[in-house]
């Protein structure tokens, strides 16, 4: 587990939000509100909401195109300023996967397969503790350490 675990408050921009995400190369963050978790917004969220704000605003031109309308491309400036800003809140799923400290890593693992996760977080309650990523579990299989995590 990795007990140092950056967060984000639901408030934060689209644009402050891609920026931390990129700047500190990580792919999602818990959210935290008054110090407990309300959520969680990953790099897939992002793109998937940015997709659909570029699919929209590209339809609105294709018909202000076929009406005469003379200014298509306003529609797309107007909706990226909408998009960057969104908040968090926006975009983030409040139904946040979770496992406890003492769960053992074999169930992690296969909350995270199932689930079709990178990414879970260790709670009590609504304090997060740490988190715990595929990628974590990768490297104890390539260092030859999981049967230690594991016993």
């Amino acid at each position: 587990m990795q007990a140092e675990v950056l967060s984000v408050a639901p408030t934060m921009t689209m644009e402050d939000l891609e920026d931390l995400l990129l700047k500190e190369r990580i792919g999602g963050v818990p959210v935290l509100e008054n110090g407990a978790l309300v959520g969680v917004v990953s790099r897939s969220d992002f793109v998937r909401v940015a997709g659909l704000e570029r699919s929209l605003a590209g339809a609105v031109d294709d018909a202000a195109e076929q009406s005469g309308a003379t200014a298509p491309a306003r529609s797309a400036r107007t909706g990226a300023r909408v998009f960057r800003a969104r908040t968090v809140r926006d975009i983030m799923a409040p139904d946040v996967v979770t496992v406890k400290p003492d769960t053992p890593l074999e169930e992690v693992a296969r909350v995270l397969a199932k689930r079709h996760l990178h990414r879970v977080l260790v709670t009590e309650g609504t304090k997060v503790l740490g988190v715990i990523s595929t990628l974590d579990i990768v490297r104890l299989v390539a260092d030859h350490r999981l049967r230690e995590a594991t016993d």
